[in-house]
């Protein structure tokens, strides 16, 4: 019984996102309604002049019938009343065009065919303006609708934790951005124009069929469950199978995510068949399930189909019946199988809208399940600070990954504007020691103090303004080298960027280029050496101006001389700051103020690169071993 639960819940989340669309932009709402009616009105009133048209008709053919006279004793039904009203008064509309153009005719019928003319012409062109403001006001709000919700994907992502990240599959999450709210999309285009329009034309068929064949409802309501049910049946299917099909198809987008991003990879690992083979089987995969999709939906539209085709089947025997036995006239006859002959095409869309509706609640589980994903505490609240010395303490801090110890009971103290190295085998904790530093987790237990105040408490936007990041994989954006500098600090002139890149030594470089500041990147910084990357994520942090710097193995990828040009940088960078520095080449971190020693969690040693050489060590056997390789 969970699974239907679930399904329920799928489309109760739907139809609150619609509600909750209805309301936020509930004045497009309003328009999309009102010139909807006004659609329904340009279509079927065309339908209500056939019954005085064919009887002018009739009338006119009056050397083959002889037309009995009303007998004045009988008692009309309120229908028949209406209809009879409805006919004089057309009548007489009639006449009056006839004599405000000043057109006169031979035959007394005239006025009447051209009263319908007219009509027909009218609710033609009122109707295409309708038409057109359902489709562009319809279209918009479900363009709109999906949009913010595009938008609240991307901030809820921007407020997730960073191990979030780390158990998803980068692939699948683009999915879920782009072709999951994609099939939202339809829906909200399903919701706006078919489950708004068609339904009203429905019912615009159905009084104009019940005004002039009562009995027809009748039949109407026993043969509605002869089409509802198959479509609430099938529709369960397509949900259900419409979320298998949009998972297989995030891990088609995630094997291709996997080929464009690792392409230097396949290319030089001969990996192309490989990859293309696994591309093919999430590509069959996919098929497979959106066939069954489509399975469903085909069954929903032929099943209604048979019941729509029995009751009409019923309604034209009924029909015919009394046509034999009563008074019935052909006119009405016509006016009765118009709004039959087309009311399948809008039932058909109110099915296929509703199956699209149930697809979309399987699309909204899989946006939904990240939607609920707790955000990072730390960027709700906290103590707003105004400045930062730079004094940082660890207080006796353990931290673990899926309940494997990492950090164990980790102290430190830096005074502002000390260098703190941390070194040590991989493992050990060094970047998760950065990670906390940064606010990226919190601690399970202990406390991180800066300036005396618990980071937790400290508000962490106001916290992190004062602190810069470069890593050994610097990261730029596919923009031009301008803005990757000046994201360090939003609104900074183009001198105070000039003076950045100055002091990490790669002004020269971009005043060479064609396009000077504003060359381009590339994606992920291809279209520069690992070396200029490295120095552009300098100067980025250089014009942020931080009271507290962390460096991951910044130079670990570089070359010789990268590197030295890297490291002076480096150096210009840490003046005057609080740095935490994690160095694979110890040659670089000499004169840090404080080394400490990270193995398994714990800090085994600590102090200046003379005093742990001198201790002969931990650090020592590492020292030993860089300057000759074969020492054990």
């Amino acid at each position: 019984m969970a699974e239907p639960e679930e399904k329920r819940s799928d489309v109760e989340a739907l139809l609150r996102r619609i509600w909750a669309a209805i309301v936020r932009y509930r004045r497009m709402v309003v328009a999309m309604v009102g010139f909807s009616l006004l659609q329904v009105v340009c279509t079927k009133l065309p339908f209500l002049v056939i019954e005085p048209l064919l009887q002018v008709l009739e009338e006119s053919d009056g050397a083959n019938k002889v037309k009995e006279p009303p007998d004045p004793d009988k008692v009309l039904s309120y229908s028949e009343e209406l209809r009879a009203w409805f006919s004089q008064w057309f009548h007489d509309f009639g006449t009056d065009l006839c004599d405000f153009f000043g057109w006169t005719f031979d035959h007394p019928g005239m006025p009447v065919v051209i009263a319908c003319g007219f009509v027909t012409l009218c609710c033609g062109i009122a109707g295409s303006v309708t038409i057109y403001m359902v489709q562009t006001v319809s279209r918009f709000f479900a363009y709109r609708v999906v949009a913010d919700l595009r938008c609240e994907l991307a901030q809820h992502f921007l407020s997730l934790p960073l191990r979030f990240f780390g158990r998803q599959r980068m692939g699948e999450m683009i999915s879920k951005v782009t072709n999951d709210t994609q099939v939202m999309q339809r829906s909200f285009e399903m919701a706006a124009d078919n489950v708004v329009v068609d339904p009203l034309m429905i019912l615009g068929n159905v009084v104009i069929i019940g005004l002039y064949f009562p009995q027809a409802l009748l039949v109407v309501a026993v043969m509605l469950p002869l089409m509802v049910i198959p479509m609430y049946r099938q529709g369960r299917k397509v949900q259900k199978r419409s979320s298998k099909s949009l998972k297989a198809l995030g891990e088609t987008t995630e094997s291709l995510n996997q080929i464009l991003t690792g392409i230097r990879t396949v290319k030089a690992f001969q990996l192309e068949s490989e990859r293309m083979r696994e591309f093919d089987d999430t590509t069959v995969t996919f098929l497979a399930r959106t066939k069954k999709v489509l399975s469903a939906k085909g069954r929903s539209i032929a099943q209604s189909f048979i019941g729509y085709q029995v009751a009409t089947a019923v309604i034209l025997v009924i029909l015919g019946h009394t046509i034999l036995t009563t008074d019935l006239t052909f006119a009405v006859v016509g006016v009765i199988i118009a709004p039959l002959a087309t009311n399948y095409q809008h039932v058909k869309r109110v099915t296929r809208a509703y199956n699209v509706m149930r697809e979309s609640a399987g699309a909204l589980s899989g946006i939904e399940s990240i939607l609920q994903t707790d955000v990072d505490a730390a960027m709700v609240g906290g103590r707003s600070i105004t400045e930062v010395r730079g004094d940082v303490e660890l207080r006796d801090v353990f931290f673990s990954y899926d309940g494997k110890p990492v950090l164990q009971g980790v102290s430190l103290k830096a005074r502002a504007g000390q260098t703190i190295a941390l070194v040590g085998p991989s493992g050990g904790g060094k970047s998760t020691t950065l990670d906390l530093l940064l606010r990226f987790h919190d601690p399970e237990k202990g406390s991180i103090l800066v300036d005396g105040n618990d980071l937790r408490e400290v508000k962490l936007a106001d916290y992190r303004r004062h602190t810069a990041v470069v890593s050994q994989s610097p990261f730029l954006f596919n923009t031009s080298l301008r803005d990757n500098i000046g994201c360090g600090r939003p609104g900074a002139s183009q001198e105070q960027i000039e003076e950045a890149a100055r002091a990490a030594n790669i002004h020269d470089f971009i005043a060479e280029q064609p396009n000077g500041y504003d060359t381009t990147a590339g994606e992920r910084g291809t279209n520069l050496s690992g070396g200029q990357m490295q120095r552009i994520t300098i100067a980025r942090a250089i014009l942020r101006d931080p009271a507290i710097l962390f460096l991951d193995e910044a130079t670990s990828a570089l070359d010789t001389e990268s590197e030295g040009v890297v490291q002076a940088a480096l150096d210009t960078l840490r003046k005057g700051r609080t740095s935490f520095v994690i160095a694979h080449r110890l040659s670089t971190i000499v004169d840090a103020d404080q080394i400490l020693v990270l193995v398994d969690g714990r800090i085994v040693e600590s102090g200046s690169h003379d005093s742990l050489v001198a201790a002969d060590g931990v650090y020592k056997r590492m020292v030993d071993k860089q300057m000759r390789p074969d020492a054990s």
